[in-house]
């Protein structure tokens, strides 16, 4: 699997992502699938599991801090972001013989900048003035821009050592727009005086 199809991946499912208002992701299964490499139905089968008699998929996600009754709901209500960063680690290290490159090569590089701050950058989500002062969303803040922009650099540096240096010109190119946002906002915040909160 290479960098040129995981990004060709990625655009496929670009619709079947949503980010809402309070900034929190979910992917639809076939997302999921799609990323981690795995047939959408064995991820079916895992959430229907997870109340009877759990798949190791399933106990995996309720390691994490899920709770079986949430996992039926997924196959209907699509999986959070981190539901989806857990399945994609599970399939990543965890699954046994059933581990795929794929999946431990997309949670390499999105383990650096987070599935949600993924999420939020694909669907070009930004957190609202209005929701800011009305509701208190329980995840926690973003870092500060430089410390995002270090940990953004650290990922691309991650992710060329796994392609052996040659990126598809598509990443490249959305790199190099993450990071120019990055240094707008931060100029921004610099010119303005405010702050992220």
């Amino acid at each position: 699997m290479s960098q040129i199809e995981i990004a060709q991946i990625i655009e496929q499912i670009k619709e079947e992502i949503q980010v809402d208002s309070s900034g929190q992701g979910k992917a639809s299964i076939r997302a999921a699938a799609r990323l981690a490499d795995v047939q959408d139905s064995s991820l079916r089968r895992a959430f229907l599991s997870a109340a009877l008699e759990p798949s190791a998929l399933a106990q995996s996600i309720m390691q994490s801090g899920f709770d079986s009754a949430v996992l039926e709901l997924w196959s209907e209500q699509g999986i959070p972001d981190m539901g989806l960063a857990a399945i994609i680690e599970y399939y990543a290290y965890d699954a046994g013989r059933y581990c795929k490159k794929q999946a431990r090569l997309v949670c390499k590089a999105f383990n650096r900048i987070g599935i949600r701050a993924w999420m939020q950058d694909i669907k070009g989500w930004s957190k609202s003035e209005k929701h800011n002062q009305s509701v208190q969303s329980p995840a926690p803040a973003l870092p500060p821009v430089e410390q995002r922009l270090q940990t953004f650099v650290q990922a691309m540096k991650t992710l060329a050592e796994l392609t052996g240096g040659r990126l598809n010109p598509y990443i490249e190119q959305h790199c190099k727009d993450f990071a120019a946002n990055l240094i707008a906002d931060y100029n921004r915040q610099t010119l303005t005086g405010t702050q992220e909160k």
